[in-house]
């Protein structure tokens, strides 16, 4: 709904003559003269009162009913002279010789003081008016202000976790690695829970070239990949992190650099990075103009991964280079080829009685990948990747319009890790280990490309499989049979608008194992989100 506009209101008559009196202060002053023509400067006086009162009827600060009550007044005839003394003639005495008597203009004289408190009276009547009418004064807002943009979401999640009666054991490397023992992670126990994910986030703009952003939220600090806080902790308070911190200079419309703690910066699917993972380090972006073949991009990008004392730091670097066309409105589309090379990842096994080595071991895992013990004692394990991981990564999707204003998409993305050495890793671990390095998901969905406002919607079908050693299971999707690789099956669902960024997801998701220990699962998750 159009807001209705206020009309500036009209000033008080008593306040026109404050007006009326400063602008014939500011008129040139008329001096006593030798008039030929006495009306002269009287009329030029009039003239320009006359004028003035238009305009104040114009800018709506006099109503018209007003105005020519002013200007009644002004065209009224001066008041009679007083009855002069009786002329010589009458009284029978001679009558002098006739001499011309000047005619004089007289004009009020303002004291300096008057004047300045006429105007202090103004100023504060139009204060008052402007406070009332919503005028908008300059730099009314500090100009800091104006550059912060604040953004978040609240989502609230019913989940249930369904495992099957034939799994087997899992290990929790994550668990093993704190505790120095076998933990075991839950397999067979069916689980409901309530859970919760707020996050409050603020993009700082300084000038046109540099600009940063900080981000709470709530979740584990040992763990990258979920912002959620499941609900029955005995009244406890929930943790909330800063999980984005950086600053970016844009060198150009088409270049910017970014350093901190920032989104990810790929062209990706959850089969590679999973959806709220945040990336530490540096990354370049470069968007070139191609013309009639649309809009280039590269990424490339420097991160530490876990920074070491006494061994040498993990590192991930990436190169990304693709193409984004946004067709004519029917179909678009983008596709991207990436590198991602991890540097000190896969463990190194310690001498006898030594502990030197404990640091290559992951600092948080999944399950999935193929890992060896690299603790000198056997009754304190300590789990470290067997293999080097080198990613190739080809990604692509398809926007179609389909009915009116929805939306047919297709997107997919395959990868394979190149830095697999089946006869290394058979060497590690003392038996035959063999490759499996590849993976690949497709997705499909129909509906709106944002479930922004009521009544918008969007179903989707998914398909996933994901080989033991294809990926880095750490950071790969921890939804889909609670994460990790080794893994095929199935996600389904839909989201609908309840309101202005409000809406409600239902989804599905199914998988079982592909090569390992029997292990199926099952979830359904009920989603309600708000964003603002």
């Amino acid at each position: 709904m159009t807001p209705a506009t206020s009309s500036p209101t009209p000033l008080p008559l008593g306040k026109l003559r404050t007006w009326l009196a400063i602008a014939l202060v500011g008129l040139p002053p008329l001096v006593m003269a030798q008039a030929t023509t006495p009306g002269a400067d009287i009329d030029r006086v009039r003239a320009a009162t006359q004028r003035l009162i238009e305009q104040l009827v114009e800018q709506g600060l006099l109503t018209r009913a007003r105005a020519e009550l002013l200007l009644k007044d002004l065209d009224a005839p001066a008041a009679a002279p007083a009855a002069a003394p009786a002329s010589p003639a009458a009284s029978g005495a001679p009558a002098p010789a006739a001499v011309a008597a000047p005619a004089a203009v007289r004009v009020p004289y303002i004291p300096e003081f008057v004047r300045q408190q006429l105007k202090e009276e103004l100023r504060g009547e139009l204060a008052l008016q402007a406070s009332r009418d919503g005028w908008a004064g300059p730099n009314s807002v500090p100009a800091w202000v104006r550059g912060i943009r604040l953004e978040g979401d609240l989502r609230t999640r019913f989940q249930q976790d369904e495992f099957d009666d034939g799994n087997a054991p899992a290990l929790s490397v994550t668990e093993t690695n704190r505790t120095r023992a076998v933990t075991l992670a839950n397999t067979t126990v069916d689980r409901q829970r309530l859970r919760v994910r707020a996050r409050l986030g603020a993009t700082i703009t300084a000038d046109a070239q540099w600009s940063g952003g900080i981000r709470l939220s709530t979740g584990s600090a040992t763990d990258p990949l979920s912002a959620n806080q499941t609900l029955g902790t005995y009244g406890n308070r929930y943790t909330a992190t800063f999980d984005r911190a950086f600053i970016r200079w844009r060198a150009s419309p088409s270049m910017n650099v970014v350093m901190g703690r920032f989104g990810n910066p790929w062209v990706s699917t959850d089969l590679v990075w999973a959806n709220d993972l945040s990336f530490d380090g540096a990354a370049w972006q470069w968007t070139p103009d191609l013309g009639r073949f649309g809009r280039g991009f590269v990424t490339a990008a420097a991160m530490p991964v876990q920074e070491l004392e006494l061994a040498g730091d993990k590192w991930l670097y990436g190169l990304q280079a693709g193409v984004q066309w946004p067709g004519s409105g029917l179909l678009s589309g983008r596709v991207a080829l990436a590198y991602y090379h991890y540097a000190n990842i896969k463990g190194r096994a310690n001498s006898a009685g030594s502990s030197l080595q404990d640091s290559s071991a992951p600092a948080f895992a999944q399950k999935g990948n193929t890992y060896f013990n690299i603790s000198s004692d056997p009754a304190r394990p300590l789990l470290a990747l067997a293999a080097d991981y080198r990613i190739v990564a080809l990604t692509g999707n398809l926007d179609l319009r389909s009915f009116g204003d929805k939306r047919l998409g297709l997107s997919a993305e395959i990868a394979r890790n190149v830095g697999f050495d089946a006869n290394e890793v058979s060497a590690r671990l003392g038996t035959r280990v063999d490759a499996q390095t590849l993976g690949y998901q497709l997705r499909l969905s129909l509906g709106d490309v944002e479930i922004d406002a009521a009544g918008k919607w969007q179903v989707f079908l998914a398909y996933k499989r994901v080989e033991r050693d294809a990926v880095l299971d750490a950071f790969t999707d921890s939804d889909l049979r609670g994460g990790g690789t080794d893994l095929k099956g199935y996600s389904l669902g839909g989201s609908y608008g309840l309101g202005r960024h409000s809406s409600l997801t239902l989804r599905w998701l199914g998988a079982d194992a592909l090569s390992g220990a029997p292990l199926s699962q099952d979830t359904l998750q009920l989603d309600l989100l708000m964003r603002f």
